[in-house]
Formats: C-alpha cells, structure tokens, sequence
C-alpha cells in the first residue's frame, strides 16, 4: 500500500461560523409558551416558506431519484446545494443545470462530468478526451483506498460501498461487518477474470483505473493536498457523487471551526516544543542493506505541528541518516517524537530501533518528558492503521491528538487518543477496531468525527472540574424537560 498522509490548510477556512442558541433561563412557563407559539407558527409558515423548487428537496432536483419527463428547454437547476472549494488545492467544481464538471488537478486535469440520472449529459465533444461521465447519485461504489472507505462513510453512504481493496488494511468496524456478511467483498487479486466481474457490479470505482474500469475510474488526491483541512474539503470532493453537497459543506465547515479552535488554543501558549516526525528502517534491499534513521517534513506534518503550538525538527543538516550517532547527536534537540517506523510498537522495540540505552536516557527530552507517539494507536485486526484513513479526513480529531503531545494541558485530562498514543508514558495499548465494534449497523448513518468539541471543552486544573460538569449537565437536563413541555401545550 503507497505511503499515505494528512492535511491541513494554513489560513482561516472562509467557511460559515457554527451558529448557538443563546441560553436564558426563565421559568418554565415562560419557556412553554413560547415554544408552543413558536411551533404553531413555523408550521403555520412551512407551505410559504418553501418554494416550488425546494420542496422537491432531495427528490428530483440534486437529490436521490432520478427525473421524469426531462425537458432541457425548462431550464430547471437541477443541483441547489453548491460546494465552493475554499482549502483544497487539487480538486475543484463547476455546476450546469443538469450536469457539474469535478477536475482532479494534481498532476494535469482530469475531468469526470456528472449528470442528473433521467437527464440527458451533454455531448461529448464538449470536453477533452478521456473524459469520464457518470449517471449521479451513484448506487453501488468500489474503493481501492482505505481513504476513500472513511469519506463515504462519513458522508452516510456505505450502503454504496461494493468492493474494497486491501481489505485486510480496512478498519472501519462496520465495513469488516459487512466483509464478514458479504454485503462488501474483498477485491480478488489473483484470479483476473473474477476480479473484472466484481467491477461490473460497481457503477464507479474510487482508485486508479485498470483493464474493465477506464470508463468509471475516479482518482482521487486527498493524501497529495498539501494541509490536514485540504484533505478534509475532499468529503466535498466524494459528496458531488452522491449529490449530498450540502451535507458535506455543513461537515467540512464544523470540522474547520473545530479546527481552528484547537489551533488558537494550543498557539495562545508561549512554549513551543520541539516536534520530530522520525522513523527507523531496517535493512533491506530498499536501502543497500543499510539501517536508515529519517525525519520527516511533510508539508501536513509542518502545519500541523504548527498549529499545534509546536515547532517542528527536520534535522540540523539532512534528513536522513545511515549513521546512527549522527542521528542521535540531532535527536538531543528534540522534546516531542512521533514515532512512524512500522514495526514495533512498545518502548523497548523504540529504543532498540533507535540505539537508544538506559545509559544515555538523561540526554534526551523526549524520554525524560515521557513524549514517544506512535500512529497505530487505532488499528484492526491485521494492524491495519485508521491513520492511513479516518485520520486524513478528520482534520480537527488529528489536531486534537498532536495537541495532546504538544500542549496536553491545552485539552481535558481524560479525553482519549485517537490515533497517536504515547508508548512512554504507562505504554497506552492500542485499540482495536473489529467488526464487534460497529454499533450501528444502519449503512446510512454517517461515521461521527472523533474529535471532542472544542468550543465547550472545560479544561480539567483541579479547581472544581467536577462540578462544572455537573452543572453543565443539569442545565442541559433543564432545557430538554422545558422543550418536552412546551410541545404538551
């Protein structure tokens, strides 16, 4: 499986703020009647409210059936809910009536043109050759990426979700059900002809195009964009398939505010640890049969380490070593590690893989701040990483767990790890993720983001935690009984 990685965009979304309701606390028939009056009126408003066009919300117009009685002269707009790309880099939209163009611009432009199902595409010699057009929403999918498995799911639509590569990699719980029921096969490798028959059933495949798949192949370029909030945007990407726009411009808008969030705190601290991205290769016939130290500095890994409230360490002179002293010399700098090398996963695999001893412990920061990440703190069964998938997508959850070793004051004591768990403080486990754990089967519920909500975090410093959870908690009590009354009246 190619190397994957995670985004974020280095400037403010652009996207809509989250709206709240403020919070008033009148008696309780006060707030009755005025709900109760509220209610009566909006559905006294809703026939006027929506007009023609609207109504048929998710039905003809951009939605999950297909047109009747198509009429091109109408001039009827088929796709209400527009995205507008604002942090992605590497994919963009434009709308006609009845059909929109989405470009893959990394590495050239390749267009896929998608046209309301029961409505007539335009020609194609409108458009370069090569283009591909496809009848949306589409009804059944193949995934050759575990990325591309997290954004459908997020999106709610793994009812769509046919075939899948590399399913032993895959760690959605619901989609290893689904593989244990036969709702999902595992794409066959070896025997041709079987596996161009599993193509057949899927009316678009997400991955790099092969022999049968030339005419619905879509690729995809999430881990190539440059920042955790670009590759976030491309649920906006995969929801022009499905024609669930709107859906996914609201998701990408609160993973941003999330975000954003995270980052003002963390940044409002005036420590910035020192962060290396490092990793250790045995030999191999890879790398001449010499053991390589490395550095990474991925453009995600640099944002999200700033954001984090962090700098990050690429080396002194290089990034990659086959001298381990020389290696370890540069390691001295450093206060925080996240540790990508792939196998191992305990602190006595870490220091072997390093040439690290008890002797030289006191030289190092990292060890003697108890900072050691590795990203397999979410994994399936065959250690198949989430990193590789729920991680790309889920910007402001990836945050949070770089946060948590940069500046874990900044969050809550208990908020749990995701995907980075910390090998050298009480060596948390990883978590596994297996079938047993998808508890909702429905294929139509969307994935939730993993990520706690920063805007109404209270940050846990001893001093009365306890009871502002508490009172949190009964305000919230207090204004459900108040809407459940106010619907009695």
């Amino acid at each position: 499986m190619a190397a994957q990685s995670i985004p974020i965009p280095p400037t403010n979304s652009g996207k809509a703020p989250r709206w709240t309701q403020p919070v008033s606390f009148y008696g309780q028939s006060v707030f009755s009647k005025y709900y109760a009056q509220s209610i009566c009126v909006f559905l006294l408003l809703v026939p006027f409210l929506i007009s023609p066009t609207a109504a048929q919300g998710q039905g003809a117009i951009g939605g999950q059936n297909c047109v009747t009685n198509y009429d091109a002269a109408a001039n009827v707009d088929y796709f209400p809910s527009k995205i507008t790309v604002d942090d992605a880099a590497l994919f963009k939209v434009r709308y006609a009536n009845n059909y929109k163009v989405v470009t893959n611009t990394y590495k050239g432009n390749k267009d896929y043109v998608l046209y309301q199902c029961g409505t007539t595409p335009p020609a194609t010699s409108e458009f370069a050759n090569g283009t591909i057009f496809v009848s949306v929403p589409v009804k059944a999918v193949a995934s050759l990426t575990t990325t591309s498995v997290a954004y459908i799911e997020m999106l709610g639509r793994r009812s769509a979700l046919k075939v899948v590569d590399t399913e032993g990699l895959v760690s959605s719980p619901c989609v290893q059900l689904g593989l244990e029921k036969g709702e999902i096969v595992g794409l066959e490798d070896k025997n041709q002809t079987l596996r161009a028959d599993q193509f057949k059933g899927a009316d678009l495949v997400f991955g790099a195009a092969e022999n049968g798949t030339e005419t619905k192949s879509v690729s995809t370029s999430e881990v190539s964009d440059p920042g955790p909030l670009n590759r976030a945007e491309w649920l906006e990407f995969y929801s022009t398939f499905f024609n669930l726009e709107e859906s996914a411009q609201k998701l990408t808008a609160s993973i941003n505010n999330n975000y954003n969030c995270f980052k003002d705190r963390a940044n409002a601290k005036p420590t910035k640890p020192v962060v290396a991205w490092s990793s250790y290769v045995a030999p191999s016939i890879y790398n001449n049969n010499t053991a390589t130290w490395m550095f990474s500095s991925a453009p995600y890994k640099q944002i999200l380490t700033t954001d984090a409230g962090a700098t990050l360490f690429n080396g002194t002179t290089k990034e990659t070593f086959s001298n381990s002293a020389e290696f370890l010399a540069d390691l001295k700098k450093v206060d925080v590690i996240i540790d990508e090398t792939f196998t191992g996963s305990d602190m006595t695999s870490f220091l072997t893989s390093y040439q690290l001893t008890a002797a030289n412990t006191a030289d190092y920061k990292f060890l003697q701040n108890k900072a050691v990440f590795r990203q397999d703190g979410l994994v399936n069964p065959n250690d198949g990483r989430d990193w590789f998938g729920g991680a790309v997508a889920m910007a402001d959850a990836t945050l949070q767990d770089v946060i948590r070793a940069t500046h874990p004051e900044v969050l809550p004591k208990d908020v749990k790890y995701n995907w980075l768990r910390n090998i050298a403080k009480e060596n948390e486990p990883k978590q596994l993720l297996n079938s047993a754990n998808c508890t909702t089967t429905d294929s139509s519920t969307p994935i939730p983001d993993r990520a706690i909500t920063c805007s109404t975090m209270k940050v846990d410093d001893g001093k009365g935690s306890a009871a502002n959870k508490a009172i949190a908690g009964s305000a919230l009590t207090a204004i459900v009984g108040l809407l459940a009354a106010a619907l009695v009246f």
